[in-house]
């Protein structure tokens, strides 16, 4: 009997031996390294996948709007100030862990009054503010990847260092609040990280004589070069065939009709879309069973996102458009409303008329509607014309409180677009 036992616990250690081998083997494997088997070996005997796994390797930051960005420094001339930082920016990809990594850890300290906050802003410190305007923080945490335990509005955010150990996290929700927490980054990490950037001479507008009327925290540069004009188009790839494939429709489907003024109206369904030879498509749907396109896998904003994200891809992929980005957020009963904006090299775009590029309703965790607008964006070679230095721009755009000062093009069709300052 005692030979049986000793049996067995060889037998047993064999094969524990001989799994941790094939689990090394596996790893040293080109395609599985960058796989962390400690989170992910568990999900392989798991009976269920784990709930939302999907939807969070499906949030890239190239969804989320450009940012204004001003890194401080010890006084207010040792700042160093961008505008419209998109999300694959060298330096928008440094910062952003560490406004994770406070996210993560935060824990309310309270509102904080202005006065408060612009002396933080007296040192060292990072602030990034969202060009579209406000957006839940849900979502500007889902870019960031991380959760968040509290709901609110989010225009602006900085990290800034006093005399703590660690930095303290400010979120300004873009109707005045301004909400302080606690976070457990070590205030070396946002000093070392404010010590890299050189100082070029931009400014907030609230510390120029000039700045009634604008947000007083509008990031604005000593200098600004021109970004290039644009040729706005409809792309080649704009056709009926193609918008069916991308969308899941049957291609070859004889249920369409073409309206008097050209448009093409495909049923399927519980499905009806209308694509107009201008470049705009709108879909209506009526619930029932629909491909996996139009459906998130949960009712929740982070899923929304995703499915969002898959839907506006479809569309910009299938017709050789250029990219979407999150614009806006809008809750209600049962479900969102999603807004989408173009961009160029994080320069927004809109439209004359205040449309959107993409316009999108999900209810119960599906697509109840949609619009989308069609249109492809080509940087031009020749020289833009110059725009109107900073402090001019923001003396005429005092005249108009509560705006907030940026650069942008406008899209009225004429085919060229110039930058310029928007408000």
């Amino acid at each position: 009997m005692r030979k049986k036992r000793l049996r067995n616990a060889v037998q047993d250690l064999i094969l524990i031996l001989l799994t941790l081998s094939a689990l090394f083997l596996l790893a040293r494997l080109p395609l599985l390294r960058n796989i962390r088997l400690s989170s992910q070996v568990p999900a392989l005997f798991s009976p269920e996948p784990s709930a939302g796994s999907q939807e969070e390797e499906v949030l890239p930051g190239a969804m989320f709007p450009s940012m204004d960005l001003m890194v401080t420094g010890d006084s207010q001339y040792g700042r160093y100030g961008r505008l419209c930082v998109d999300a694959g920016d060298a330096s928008l990809q440094q910062i952003s862990p560490q406004f994770r990594e406070a996210l993560g850890s935060a824990s309310p300290a309270g509102p904080a009054e202005d006065e408060a906050f612009r002396s933080a802003l007296e040192g060292p410190g990072l602030y990034l503010k969202l060009t579209a305007g406000p957006l839940p923080l849900e979502a500007v945490a889902a870019w960031l990847g991380e959760r968040v335990s509290f709901d609110q509005s989010l225009e602006a955010m900085a990290l800034t260092i006093g005399e703590a150990d660690s930095a303290q996290l400010y979120l300004l929700d873009g109707q005045g609040g301004i909400f302080r927490y606690d976070t457990a980054l070590p205030a070396s990490a946002v000093q070392a990280l404010c010590e890299s950037y050189s100082p070029n001479g931009a400014y907030f507008s609230y510390e120029t004589a000039s700045g009634g009327g604008v947000d007083p925290y509008t990031v604005l540069p000593a200098e600004q070069d021109a970004p290039p004009d644009l040729l706005a188009e409809l792309p080649a790839g704009y056709s009926v065939y193609n918008l069916l494939t991308a969308l899941g429709f049957n291609a070859h489907t004889l249920s369409r009709y073409t309206e008097s003024g050209g448009a093409e109206v495909v049923e399927e369904s519980p499905r009806t879309l209308r694509i107009t030879p201008d470049g705009t498509v709108t879909l209506i749907s009526r619930g029932g069973g629909v491909s996996p396109l139009y459906q998130a896998s949960g009712q929740g904003l982070r899923e929304t996102l995703a499915a969002a994200w898959r839907l506006a891809s479809a569309l910009t992929e299938g017709t050789g458009a250029s990219p979407l980005h999150l614009q806006a957020v809008e809750g209600g009963d049962g479900g969102y409303t999603l807004r989408f904006r173009y961009q160029a090299a994080g320069f927004p775009i809109f439209f004359s008329d205040e449309a959107d590029g993409l316009t999108v309703t999900y209810q119960s965790g599906g697509v109840t509607s949609f619009t989308y607008r069609c249109r492809s964006y080509t940087a031009q070679e020749e020289e833009p014309a110059a725009l109107l230095p900073a402090g001019m721009a923001q003396a005429i755009a005092a005249a108009y409180p509560g705006s907030s000062l940026s650069i942008g093009y406008e899209d009225d069709g004429a085919g060229r677009l110039s930058a310029q300052w928007l408000r």
